[in-house]
């Protein structure tokens, strides 16, 4: 069993060190004794949030392919235990300095709980209720799982609430419109777009309808959650899960063939938002998009 987590491990962390490269062994862990160095410095800051660190445990459990290999072995599951405990070891570690002990066994509790919940989940496909115009939607909720991190939206608004800090729930709307914005970073043939019976102006509104529809049902929890927590004036920075999804198909459609071209301008448009310049530009990104949507159908046909 031993050599099984050992190999589990290096396969995690391939993508950190390379094969049979002792310096590297050396240097990751000078590095994450550093980590820990940093971490036990801000630790008073971070101990209210310092569970969020199983997350990670958590994201990784949930994608990894090769849990029906490892059900071959029937103490699968104290494997997997072993395996986590050693990714969580730095956290372990930083918790029994601080004489935080309560929180190492919570931690564990929360391992063990991703380990006997999450696979329950694999084999069953879950009908997402997204309008099919844009089958992205579906392809990427499917793909990556994210029925999985959408209560991490609702986790902040609680959090929030409890340390009266409005930020996070800010920061839990910013969350939620990255579930509407990941869709629309995917590109569909030409075929779809030429076959369409919505033409130019008419096939863009159309993907914004779609939009709107779909990530209404990823703000509906969260304005749920807001109105049980009384955060009447926090609603009215909801429309954020609807505009920048909206911005983002603007972006899709001005750069639909060069999709790095696409994430540069937008972080660009982004970054120069506070300055106000970034919204004159939105009409001809529009008219852009249009146009760019109006050549793919003409030429083609």
């Amino acid at each position: 069993m031993i050599q099984v987590i050992q190999k589990l491990v290096l396969i995690r962390l391939r993508k950190f060190l390379p094969p049979k490269d002792e310096w590297a062994i050396v240097i990751f862990l000078c590095g994450c004794l550093l980590y820990l160095f940093c971490l036990n410095e801000k630790f008073q800051v971070l101990r209210n949030y310092a569970l969020l660190f199983s997350l990670d445990i958590f994201f990784y459990h949930i994608t990894r392919k090769d849990i029906e290999l490892l059900k071959l072995n029937r103490k699968w599951r104290l494997i997997l235990f072993w395996e986590y405990f050693v990714y969580g070891l730095l956290y372990l570690v930083l918790f029994i300095i601080n004489r935080e002990y309560l929180l190492a066994l919570i931690y564990l509790v929360l391992i063990t709980v991703y380990i006997y919940i999450v696979p329950q989940f694999y084999g069953k496909v879950i009908k997402y209720p997204f309008s099919l115009f844009d089958p992205f939607w579906h392809i990427c909720w499917r793909r990556n799982k994210l029925i999985f991190f959408l209560p991490i939206t609702i986790f902040l608004v609680i959090v929030g609430d409890l340390y009266n800090n409005e930020n996070l729930i800010i920061a839990s709307l910013f969350a939620a419109s990255i579930f509407g914005i990941i869709p629309s970073f995917q590109r569909e043939a030409f075929e779809n777009i030429t076959m369409s019976y919505y033409i130019g102006k008419d096939y863009l509104n159309q993907q914004f309808k779609t939009s709107i529809k779909n990530s209404l049902l990823v703000a509906i929890p969260l304005i749920i959650a807001l109105c049980l927590f009384k955060k009447w004036e926090l609603l009215c920075f909801s429309p954020i899960i609807f505009l920048i999804p909206l911005l983002n198909i603007v972006f899709k459609y001005s750069f639909f063939k060069n999709q790095l071209l696409h994430q540069l301008m937008l972080a660009i448009f982004v970054s120069m938002l506070p300055l106000g310049i970034s919204l004159i530009a939105i009409p001809f990104l529009y008219l852009k998009s249009v146009k760019t949507i109006k050549v793919i159908q003409y030429v083609s046909n």
